[in-house]
């Protein structure tokens, strides 16, 4: 009787290892799988179907569809790891001490934003008319932007429908992705532009 319930354990113990090993088998293809979207978004693939994702991820097309039956699930860990990388830079305090020269800080902030996150936008971009999730999270975007703007902007310019869709316009990430993407206008080139544009408002004001 002492051995069979020895063996008994035994084979729990094993059985839970089984458990284990296939849990970390799962965990390291799915962060593969995530990893590989990073890679080629990254690199201008700005729309891999799952068959490149899984073969640059080195795992099997029903590998990535069962960790990611809906491709708005991949989407959104990408996105989660965007949003890492970024809001420490969107949220950090301004050091300007006016709004003016705030509103100019916000250029520089916003280029080096924009810069960073332009390829994963514009792949959401892509398939966003596809998406309920990921119309969402553009129309999040486009809040959050037009919200930081308008907490740096006084209430006589913010009151002011045209001039304050001026200033959102100009400091929007579609400038900034017509300006590096449709006009080929270097990092340096794109931020110059934005800050003479805002400038040419800001002296209108």
């Amino acid at each position: 009787m002492s051995d069979l319930l020895v063996n008994s354990a035994d084979g729990g113990d094993m059985s839970s290892e089984t458990e284990d090993g296939r849990k970390r088998r799962s965990e390291r293809s799915r962060e593969q799988i995530i990893e590989a979207m990073f890679e080629l978004v990254s690199g201008g693939e700005l729309d891999p179907g799952a068959a490149r994702i899984a073969e640059v991820a080195n795992v099997s097309l029903r590998t990535v569809f069962r960790h990611f039956e809906e491709v708005d699930g991949l989407y959104l860990e990408m996105n989660r790891r965007v949003k890492a990388e970024v809001m420490p830079i969107v949220e950090s305090p301004f050091n300007a001490t006016n709004w003016r020269d705030t509103v100019l800080e916000l250029v520089d902030r916003r280029a080096e934003v924009f810069e960073r996150i332009m390829p994963f936008r514009v792949c959401g971009s892509i398939r966003r008319f596809r998406s309920d999730f990921l119309m969402k999270g553009h129309q999040d975007f486009v809040a959050l932007e037009r919200s930081i703007l308008d907490s740096v902007l006084p209430e006589e310019v913010r009151s002011h429908v045209v001039t304050e869709a001026a200033f959102d316009t100009v400091l929007g990430f579609d400038t900034w992705r017509r300006l590096r993407q449709d006009r080929g206008l270097s990092v340096k080139d794109a931020r110059a532009t934005m800050r003479k544009l805002v400038e040419a408002l800001l002296a209108s004001v």
